[in-house]
């Protein structure tokens, strides 16, 4: 029988002692090893470690919102508090080590200033717009419920930290992503799941190849979009397909029935908590 444990941390009154390095010395961007995965922007902290083949716990520092962490084990997940034993420190601006582990630069990316994204002009625009139009920080905590959403959208990079307390639905993920014209190629390369509510799925996916998935290149079958259909390639890639566009909203053929709109986002959506510079 599937078992979760929470607990509400003393977030005012707890010193973590042992992270070392994450204020004093900051830097933004993506770090990558076969059993780590480390994300880092001006506010979020977000940490994937693979302890084992069945346990990987997730680290999350926002600032001045939430530190904590969650561990899924087999049929158990234990939400609490950061480990004081939780160790961050940068060796360079390309090699980081956590908890002791080697990690090295998989993506740069730069913090900006809120502004108007570039309208979907033509067919001919909407890779780019599809990778632009994600990008940035979306925070939100309630402190009654403990419920958290927080999403960090990088140009190659998608992550989530997603929990509902009352219902026990915990959605963590790392995962890369490609856009075309034709639309985007998704793939998790981390995946942890328990749903109890609906399909009852519990799963524990870290990607063997992690360090190759994420600095590498995804390979696009440009056959494989198709409007009328979600396709699931054999390597654990989705493609969601291109249906149409307006200047302002992007439409993709997901999966299970899904339609996803992707919205452009101006400079006065306070929803976006922290802006992420475009690189293409």
């Amino acid at each position: 029988m599937k078992r979760v444990i929470s607990f509400k941390c003393l977030l005012l009154v707890i010193a973590i002692v042992g992270i070392t390095n994450v204020y004093a010395q900051h830097h933004t961007g993506v770090w990558v090893s076969d059993d780590a995965e480390l994300l880092c922007t001006d506010k979020v902290t977000m940490y994937f470690e693979k302890q084992s083949d069945d346990c990987v716990n997730v680290t999350l520092i926002v600032d001045d919102v939430t530190k904590e962490s969650v561990k899924f084990s087999k049929d158990t997940v234990i939400r609490g508090c950061i480990s004081d034993d939780f160790n961050l420190k940068f060796i360079s601006d390309r090699i980081v080590k956590v908890n002791g582990r080697k990690l090295i630069k998989a993506e740069d990316f730069e913090m900006c200033e809120p502004y108007d994204m570039p309208m979907a002009t033509d067919k001919e625009s909407i890779g780019k717009c599809l990778t632009e139009w994600r990008l940035g920080s979306i925070i939100e905590f309630d402190n009654a419920t403990q419920d958290i959403y927080v999403e960090v959208n990088t140009p190659q990079n998608m992550f989530l930290y997603y929990i509902l307390k009352d219902t026990n639905y915990y959605y963590l993920r790392a995962a890369r992503i490609e856009n075309v014209n034709e639309g985007s190629l998704f793939y998790q390369n981390v995946r942890l799941m328990h749903q109890p509510a609906a399909s009852g799925e519990f799963t524990i996916h870290f990607s063997p190849n992690n360090k190759r998935d994420v600095t590498g290149k995804l390979d696009i079958n440009i056959e494989a979009f198709n409007p009328d259909a979600c396709y699931f390639d054999p390597n654990g890639g989705i493609y969601w397909s291109y249906t149409s566009h307006t200047p302002n909203q992007i439409i993709l053929n997901g999966c299970a029935g899904d339609t996803y709109y992707v919205n452009r986002r101006l400079k006065t959506h306070n929803f976006v908590s922290e802006w992420i510079k475009s690189t293409k």
